[in-house]
Parts: structure tokens; sequence; C-alpha cells
């Protein structure tokens, strides 16, 4: 079946029953063709429990104008992307396929009918190409869910037919500001189906407890970008990775707390981390070569080309365009397989438990809920605390022992890396951990947060170095096999070696500053302690 691609970039405006559209003189100096009157109306699908449209993703099957068919629009960096297949009545397998960890095994049906009569009008630039369409849309709406609910309203809408095209945001700005001019005003909602269900609830409550929170964070972020992985972009991959990693940290830093969650249920958490890992690592691969890609191509921008050749930097394109795309191919059928639709089913069932356990309760907070709340989030916040203790404590002594073996063993640059890397690890869940707690109550919490990062940011360009050698040397030996010079190659080497060496040289100066953070916060913890202390023996005084 054939699939068009297009990248949708536009602006919404809430406009009068009978407000007049902007005339032609208002868009000059872009140029009106005639307007064309269309009858729309399209049928959105979702799940029950309305998983496309909280994670941003629409389907629908359209009929009338000039794109009659099912629509998939997907959340893009630079605007939604949107697929078009032909006019059917099933939903294209291709469309299931690309929101399978969205849906899982559930059932798409439909939960709202959109009928819209739009006018469109076509914009045209000096030299008459179609820049932006106008469309004046008077809107009828039919909700299937909460009970069903309908409608009516009337909107502009203004959309790139290009956005590639050079000054195309200027045309769409000078658009918006006519619309504005002719009294509309910038929409409220994000589409039409937005406005049409309504408010779309929390897949899970938050506040229940501070894991629960952490997890369901990692969870929407690893299925907001599940879309975009499959499709293996690399801010999807990335975005996916860190979701998993997330996850791998929050389950490993408060085990205790799970396990006693998890004990009357299906979920097996040692074989959740491993499946987590395992997905970590498909994701891991491509996400290296894209990162790498990247890297030495900026790197080899530096050098002439009498240094680095044209033939080096063309070996090397060609060499990470295989490599990715292989890669990717494997990432999408890991997506794809009932084994991450399981995992997926594990983690919904871990949010259903997570935050159970009835936290015990005090005499007499029956009597006063305000301080039975009161006393569950401190009991929330003492658990985050544990956990940064927990991480906290492995991190430093991983940096302990990295320190007394970078002093005492005349190790190799590869032995050094590959110590400091454990450290980066250690300083990443740290990070994680600290990332739940509130700047609030007097915890000094910033300053942690702070190192943590600058080490984890130092400490990944350093790994990022050890990849990309790793790829220089496997590539060079291609290049060799295939009669190459491979100076080139040796160049970017040492450049990546210099760099790895001289960033490694003030890793000690950034691990002391985390150990230093901590201690900040654990002295704030100890003086929130003793003022709620003698604010107690106060208050018992005046009893």
């Amino acid at each position: 079946m054939a699939i068009s691609e297009t990248v949708e970039v536009e602006s919404k405006f809430e406009v009068g029953a009978d407000d007049p559209a902007p005339s032609a003189e208002a868009f000059a100096p872009l140029a009106t063709d005639d307007p064309v009157e269309h009858q729309l109306s399209a049928t959105y699908y979702d799940t029950a429990d309305l998983s496309l449209t909280r994670h941003k993703v629409t389907l629908r099957r359209r009929t009338g104008g000039d794109d009659a068919g099912w629509h998939l629009k997907l959340p893009g960096r630079d605007g939604r992307l949107e697929l078009q297949a032909p006019l059917r009545d099933e939903v294209p397998t291709e469309f299931v396929d690309a929101v399978a960890g969205l849906v899982r095994r559930r059932e798409l049906s439909p939960i709202a009918r959109i009928d819209n009569q739009r006018r469109v009008t076509l914009l045209r630039d000096a030299d008459g190409t179609a820049v932006v369409e106008f469309c004046d849309d008077r809107v009828t709406t039919e909700s299937f869910v909460a009970g069903g609910s309908a409608s009516g309203w009337r909107e502009w809408e203004a959309e790139l037919v290009d956005p590639t095209l050079p000054h195309s945001g200027d045309a769409l700005a000078a658009v918006a500001a006519a619309c504005i001019s002719a009294g509309a005003q910038a929409s409220s909602s994000s589409s039409k189906l937005a406005r049409a269900v309504g408010p779309v609830p929390e897949a899970w409550d938050r506040g229940v407890s501070p894991v629960r929170d952490a997890l369901g964070e990692d969870l929407r972020q690893l299925l907001d970008h599940d879309p975009a992985a499959r499709r293996v972009t690399m801010t999807g991959v990335h975005q996916m990775r860190v979701a998993v990693r997330g996850l791998r940290s929050t389950i490993g830093s408060y085990a205790t707390e799970l396990e006693a969650e998890t004990a009357g249920s299906d979920v097996d958490l040692a074989a959740l981390l491993e499946e987590l890992k395992v997905l970590a690592a498909v994701l891991g691969k491509v996400r290296d070569i894209q990162v790498v890609d990247q890297r030495l191509g900026t790197i080899a921008a530096e050098y002439p080309e009498d240094v680095v050749t044209l033939q080096t930097r063309q070996r090397l394109r060609s060499e990470f365009d295989a490599e990715e795309k292989r890669a990717g191919e494997r990432v999408t059928a890991a997506l794809l397989s009932d084994r991450y639709l399981d995992l997926l089913d594990t983690l919904h069932e871990l949010m259903r438990v997570a935050g159970t356990e009835p936290v015990p309760g005090q005499p007499g907070e029956e009597r006063f809920p305000a301080e039975a709340g009161k006393r569950q989030r401190r009991e929330a916040e003492e658990m985050v605390l544990r956990g940064v203790d927990r991480q906290f404590a492995k991190f430093s002594k991983t940096r302990t022992r990295t320190e007394r073996d970078l002093a005492s063993l005349d190790l190799s640059l590869a032995q050094r890396e590959e110590l400091t890397h454990v450290v980066r690890k250690r300083a990443k869940a740290l990070r994680r951990n600290v990332g739940s707690l509130p700047d609030r109550d007097g915890l000094n919490v910033a300053p942690l947060r702070t190192a943590c990062q600058r080490l984890h940011t130092v400490l990944g360009e350093v790994q990022d170095s050890v990849t990309a050698r790793r790829w220089i040397r496997r590539i060079a030996r291609r290049a060799e096999a295939a009669g190459e010079s491979t100076f080139g190659f040796g160049v970017l080497f040492e450049h990546e070696r210099g760099f790895s060496e001289r960033t490694l040289a003030g890793f000690e100066n950034d691990a002391a500053t985390v150990t230093a953070a901590y201690r900040e916060l654990s002295e704030s913890r100890r003086a929130v302690r003793r003022k709620k202390s003698k604010g107690g023996k106060r208050s018992r005084k005046k009893d």
C-alpha cells in the first residue's frame, strides 16, 4: 500500500460564527487563489482509555476533499508528521504497526466524528509558488466517549504547503498576524479532536507515591517516543533509551518497596530489569552509531581535505549509513515483537500495583486529614531521600575504588576510561533520584543535581570518544582492505584520543564536587529536622 508522508506546520485560530475572513489585501504580498469548498467528514479511532490522544497521536478515516483516506498524525520536532493511506474500511496495517506500543493488543474503535464545511484559499508568493493554505472551517462534532456529546464552532487554520521552502515560516507568521488583525484569537485547543473529546484523564493517579510518580514519568516518556523510535529518528531512539534506563534506575533504587508491592502480582522485578536491559542494548546500538556518525562528521569537517580526504569522508558516510540501516531494522523488529508488547504489559501492571502498600496512620489522623496529608508527604519525601542515600553510597564506593586505582596503578587510557565509565553510571543513577526531590522545605537539592549532571555529561563525552575510536579502527581496517589511504582515520583517532585525555584530567574535581554537594544536602536535612523538632517541642509546651 502506498503511504505518503508530509510534515504539518500550522496555526489555528478561534473566530466568531459571523466574523468576516481576512481580505485578499490583508494577506498581501501573498496572492490569493479563488477559494474552493469541501465537505469533509472524519471518524477518529483510539483505544478505550484514549492512549493515542494522550500521547498526541491522531488516527482518522476521512472522506471528502483532496486527501480522502486514512491519516495518522505523529508528534515531531519541526511539526506533526502526517502519514496518509488510500481510503479503505480497515485501519491500514502500516498504521497499526506505527502505534503498536501505544495500542498494544487492544482494540481500536471510533471515539469521535467531526464534520467540516471547509473553504480553502491557497496563498502564493511572488513566484507563484503555493506557500500557505488558509482554511475557513465550520465544524460540527460528535464525541463517543464519556457519555457522548455534540458541539460546533468555527475556526481558521493556516498551514504551510511545504515547510522546507525558504521563508515559509515568515509567510505563516504574516498570515497569522492577518488573522489576529481580523479579530481571531489563537486557538486554546491543540486540535479539533482535542476540543471534541475534552480533557483526557491521566493514565495513572499522581501523588500516590514518589516511586509510582517516577515510574509513571519514565513510562510516559517511553510511550511518547515509541512511534519516533520505530521510525529510528535520532531523538526518538535517544529519548526512548533514556526512559528505559530511567525505569531500570527507579526499579533498582526502590527494589525494597516495589518487592513488597508486587508480591501478589505477576510482576517479576528481576526478569523485568533484564528485559529492560535487553531493550536498552538494542536501542543503544543504533543510538551509538547516530552519535558517532554526527561526531566524526563534525571533527572531519575541521580538517582540510589533504589531511582527511574526500575518500575518507565518503567511506565514513557509506559505512555509517549501512550500519545505521541494519541497527535500525533491529530496533523496528524489536518494537514490533510480542516480547516488547509483553514488556509493556508488565510495566503497566507494575504501575497498577506501585504505591498500593498502605502507609501506617497515626492516632487522631482520621480526625485531622490535613495532618494525615502532611505526614504522607513527609513519608514520600523520606522514601526518595532513602533512594538518594542508597545511590550515593554506591557512587561513593565506586568513586573511592576508581580514584585509588587511578593513583596507584599504571593504567592505559582504555583502562582509565573503563573505570570512570562505571562512575558515570553511578552518577547518572544518583542524578535520577535527586531529580525526584523538590526544592522546598529547606532542602539544598540544586547543587547535587547540578554536580551529578556535570559529571555525567563530562564522562558521557569521554564514552562517546571511546565508541568513536572503536568505529574508527573498524572502518579503517575495511578501508585498508579496499586499498584506500588510512592516514585520515589516524588523524581522527588521535583527535579523539587527545580529547579523552584532556577531559579525564578534570575527573577527580568533578567527582569531588558531587560528594561535597551531597554533604550540603545532608546538612540541610539535619537542619530541617532540628527546626521541626524545636517546633514540635514549642507546640507541646503550649498544649
